[in-house]
C-alpha cells in the first residue's frame, strides 16, 4: 500500500529529510574545496613549469648570442689569419683567364727572366750589354763591333 510507514511523525521525517540534506551539503562542499585546491595546485605548478621554461629560454638565447659572438670573432681571427699567410682573396673577372696557377707561373717566370736580364746585363732588345751590335744602314743586318782590330 504506501511506501513510507505511517506510523512515524511528520515532524520528524522532516527533521531527517533536512539532517541528511545538511550531511549531503556538507559532503558536497568537501568534495567541491578538494577539486579546488586541486584545481589550485595543479594552476600553480603549470605556472612554475611555465616560468622556469621562459627563464631557461633566455638563459639558452643569452648563452647563443654569445657563443654566435665567440664563433664570428673566432671566424673573422682565422679569415685575417688566412689572408696573411695567403694574401687577400683575388678577384674573379668575367671573360679572362680564371687559371691563377698559369698566371702565378707567368709571374714567377717573368721575375726570374727580369732578375737574370738583369745579372747577364741584357738591355729590353735581348742582346747583352757586351755583345754590342750595330745595324748597317745600308741593308738593316746586324754587323758585330770589331774590338780587336
Amino acid at each position: 500500500m504506501f511506501a513510507k510507514p505511517l506510523d512515524q511523525e511528520p515532524s520528524l521525517t522532516e527533521q531527517q529529510k533536512e539532517q541528511m540534506f545538511q550531511e549531503w551539503k556538507v559532503a558536497r562542499r568537501e568534495e567541491l574545496s578538494q577539486y579546488q585546491k586541486q584545481i589550485a595546485e595543479q594552476y600553480v605548478a603549470n605556472v612554475d613549469q611555465e616560468l622556469e621554461r621562459w627563464q631557461n629560454g633566455r638563459k639558452g638565447r643569452r648563452a647563443s648570442n654569445n657563443e654566435m659572438a665567440n664563433l664570428q670573432e673566432t671566424m673573422d681571427k682565422e679569415l685575417e689569419t688566412h689572408q696573411l699567410e695567403h694574401g687577400p682573396k683575388t678577384r674573379k673577372i668575367p671573360g679572362q683567364s680564371n687559371n691563377e696557377d698559369e698566371d702565378d707561373v707567368e709571374d714567377i717566370n717573368v721575375a726570374e727572366d727580369d732578375m737574370m736580364d738583369d745579372v747577364l746585363g741584357v738591355d729590353d732588345n735581348g742582346r747583352r750589354g757586351d755583345e754590342a751590335v750595330k745595324v748597317e744602314e745600308g741593308n738593316g743586318s746586324p754587323v758585330e763591333d770589331k774590338k780587336d782590330e
